[in-house]
């Protein structure tokens, strides 16, 4: 693993802790986005109108909050599976009770060298200032990474 990669997977390893102690991070104010972290299965894979899918994750442990994530996306990736258990890092776009619809997740999966980090982003949010994200201040997806 190369110094870059590194960096990344320390990074969004130290968002997601960062999130876990209280399960969710209250926003203080309104450019400062909701968080959630932690151990979540893969409930549901459904694929509704027009090409899109409905991630679902359920928490591993219940907290009452944000036990129910929906992602809604153009794609699954690859290695997303039903009943999986993946560590995850959530920016919540809407809540409803105990659900919550979010607006972007980083995913970790499992890997032999380490925990893979793989950005998921919903269909439903629309463009808007992500400084709220402290993966997004430093890192952009777009050019950090180069797929082969």
């Amino acid at each position: 693993m190369n110094c870059w990669q590194r960096l990344a997977t320390s990074a969004l390893l130290s968002l997601v802790a960062s999130t876990l102690p209280g399960h969710a991070t209250p926003a203080e104010a309104p450019n400062i986005a909701t968080r959630v972290g932690g151990d979540y299965l893969v409930s549901a894979i459904d694929h509704v109108d027009n090409g899109e899918f409905r991630i679902q994750f359920a928490a591993v442990a219940p907290s009452g909050k944000f036990d129910t994530l929906t992602l809604h996306s153009n794609h699954v990736h690859v290695a997303v599976k039903i009943g999986q258990k993946l560590r995850l890092s959530a920016e919540i776009l809407s809540t409803k009770g105990t659900a919550a619809e979010v607006a972007q997740m980083v995913i970790f999966v499992a890997n032999p060298q380490g925990p893979v980090p793989v950005w998921l982003l919903s269909n439903r949010a629309g463009p808007r200032d992500l400084k709220a994200t402290k993966y997004l201040e430093m890192h952009s997806p777009l050019t950090d990474y180069i797929v082969m």
